[in-house]
């Protein structure tokens, strides 16, 4: 879907026309791709789907523009994209009403931690709990309740999400991102060194992560996919039962981060590559403190 939108994206920059912009549709389906088995696994090529889906955009579209053609039934033909990819169930609505004036980008979530999605409620209720006075220390055993679709993906085989083979297989961990903010928590809350080496691995937090058991709540189900949503149970060694409930994990249109969480995750990753200077003028240049010209903000990044 990514490739789709980059090609069409791309098409309207490049001053195509409409049957251009078809072709490039038609060019771009030939481009997708994005199998997600690293998600369960391990693996991190996960972190270049997006990035290959706008460089495929871009080259499918910069293909029309020089005359190779796409079909011109790219989506509802027999073995388009709509059967290919959903057996031909599709909302026709849903894609066309409003068009130009409905922008699905106002709906844009900011995720604050550097982790699968569907681990952030829990990582929230971790959170929250932290804050008011949990310790790693105190705890028995906890029950993360998530959606029932979402357990496959940061939920099982449990064994393994208790103990993750990498740093970036346990950012698909239910089990070990609910350790890590309980007992670390860098940038808003949870952030990429709590899952460097020496870190993700260390015996604190996958003794925590393996108390941890991943199940099917009904409501955070009910609630998915228009949120996620999750609750935590923890039964503590002095038998206490704390319960935590999130029905909008943290940075979604319902659960918003002020803008100034949103300079903060922007001025830590881009500090790992620009010196401070050229991030305060990156900052400037986005919130149009300054001229804000294009050639300033390439110069910018081009420096990184």
């Amino acid at each position: 879907c990514g490739t789709l939108g980059a090609a069409v994206s791309a098409s309207l920059l490049y001053g195509l026309d409409a049957t251009k912009i078809a072709h490039a549709i038609g060019i771009a389906a030939s481009m997708g791709a994005g199998v997600i088995e690293a998600n369960r696994t391990g693996g991190s090529v996960k972190r270049i789907h997006c990035g290959w889906a706008a460089h495929s955009g871009i080259i499918a579209s910069s293909m029309a523009r020089e005359g190779i053609t796409g079909p011109p039934t790219i989506f509802e033909g027999r073995f388009g994209f709509f059967n290919a990819y959903l057996d031909g169930n599709y909302d026709q609505h849903a894609l066309l009403d409003e068009l130009g004036t409905r922008w699905e980008l106002l709906r844009t979530a900011y995720k604050p931690y550097p982790t699968n999605h569907f681990t952030h409620p829990g990582i929230d209720a971790a959170l929250a709990l932290r804050a008011d006075g949990l310790t790693a220390d105190d705890i028995e055993e906890i029950e993360l309740g998530v959606a029932a679709s979402v357990i496959r993906t940061i939920g099982e085989p449990l064994e393994e999400k208790q103990r993750p083979r990498t740093g970036y297989h346990a950012k698909f961990s239910g089990p070990y991102t609910i350790a890590a903010a309980l007992i670390g928590g860098g940038g808003l809350g949870l952030y990429l060194e709590d899952f460097a080496d020496g870190v993700w691995d260390s015996p604190d937090r996958l003794k925590l992560a393996c108390k941890v058991k991943v199940v099917a709540d009904e409501r955070a189900t009910e609630i998915f996919p228009n949120a996620f949503a999750a609750v935590l149970r923890v039964r503590t060694k002095s038998g206490a039962r704390l319960v935590k409930r999130v029905d909008a994990s943290r940075g979604s249109t319902a659960a918003p981060l002020s803008r100034e969480e949103i300079l903060v995750k922007f001025r830590l990753n881009a500090s790992r590559l620009l010196p401070p200077r050229d991030v305060e003028d990156l900052v400037n240049v986005s919130e149009l403190k300054t001229s804000g010209d294009l050639a300033t903000f390439f110069r910018l990044i081009h420096q990184g």
